[in-house]
């Protein structure tokens, strides 16, 4: 059972903001009171409210970090990144999973501002809401963390997937593929379109057309893959080459592949998106873009915290490259 001020306060037999200033070493205590109350403190292992002491003093050593789906690699990465480093500064993170609902995440925003939580974190794939908009013309300190705004510039660590599909689909280019097909998730998602817009533009520096029946817009998942393979077999002209732009997409391609009775790379090669446990386990080896997950959640989380101690911030907006990893599926 834990044992709580008030407890301590009736078995010494004083008030409990007695009990409070001896604990919190306080004047306004007699030696012997603070001993005493000291002595059953410890013996019963009295662990005090934080939380509570800081709303007292209206501040907290805790950070929210609010995102779409706890579940997802990416953001499970990310998230690490965000607690080890604010860890490290002496500071705690309330992760929040809002399930991609802005309801939800207002919701969330309201409470964590309630508890007198220092900052915040917004770690996602698409556009902020106005209640965020909102909360960033305040002095209140946020980050965005791979989210986009338009109406006003704010504290932001984003990954640049238009870099990675571009250098993803120009290897694929430079292995001889000139009919290269591309899966993405649903067509209003701003990370399929900046994966997109990295795909025109490598075919447009090597002067191919572009050819909309080779992109194919499903859902973000193993499923998505499996069928997107499916449709793009139908056509009269199937592709050699398959830039999955996600690493449950890849998979998915991957095993209709096999199923169908091809082989990777020799009839179909194959790249992927990201760049964890999803992809390690792929057979053959997967060609794939890595993403910088933990980079993005720590450098986020520094510049949270220069807010946070109004100290300078040398980039309003950092922006994180990824890199292509070569394995045996190209």
């Amino acid at each position: 059972m834990t044992i709580t001020m008030k407890d301590i306060a009736e078995i010494v037999g004083v008030s409990e903001s007695t009990v409070s200033r001896a604990i919190n070493n306080k004047e306004g205590v007699g030696q012997e009171t603070r001993k005493e109350i000291l002595k059953v403190a410890k013996k019963n292992n009295f662990q005090p409210n934080r939380l509570a002491q800081n709303l007292a003093k209206q501040e907290t050593n805790v950070i929210g970090l609010l995102l779409p789906d706890i579940a997802s690699l990416f953001y499970s990465d990310v998230a690490r990144g965000v607690q080890d480093y604010a860890t490290s500064q002496g500071y705690q993170v309330i992760v929040c999973n809002t399930d991609d609902d802005k309801e939800q995440e207002v919701n969330y925003m309201n409470w964590l501002q309630s508890n007198k939580v220092a900052g915040m974190i917004f770690l996602g794939g698409g556009l902020v809401n106005n209640q965020i908009v909102k909360l960033g013309l305040t002095d209140y300190p946020i980050v965005l963390a791979n989210r986009l705004v338009e109406e006003v510039p704010l504290p932001s660590v984003i990954i640049d997937d238009t870099i990675g599909a571009l250098k993803a689909t120009e290897h694929l280019l430079d292995k001889g593929h000139d009919r290269i097909a591309l899966l993405l998730g649903p067509n209003n998602s701003w990370q399929a379109q900046n994966r997109l817009q990295g795909y025109k533009r490598a075919l447009k520096n090597r002067d191919i057309e572009y050819d909309q029946d080779l992109v194919i817009h499903k859902s973000w998942s193993r499923e998505g893959g499996y069928q997107g393979f499916l449709e793009l077999m139908e056509l009269e002209e199937p592709p050699r080459a398959i830039f999955a732009a996600d690493e449950l997409m890849a998979a998915g391609v991957v095993e209709a592949i096999k199923l169908g009775g091809y082989f990777i790379p020799q009839d179909i090669a194959v790249v992927g998106f990201d760049d964890t446990v999803v992809t390690s386990v792929i057979d053959p080896p997967l060609t794939t873009v890595t993403r910088p997950m933990y980079e993005l959640g720590e450098r986020s989380a520094k510049k949270l915290l220069n807010l946070i101690n109004e100290e300078e911030i040398k980039e309003e907006i950092e922006i994180l490259e990824s890199e292509l990893i070569i394995r045996e599926s190209t």
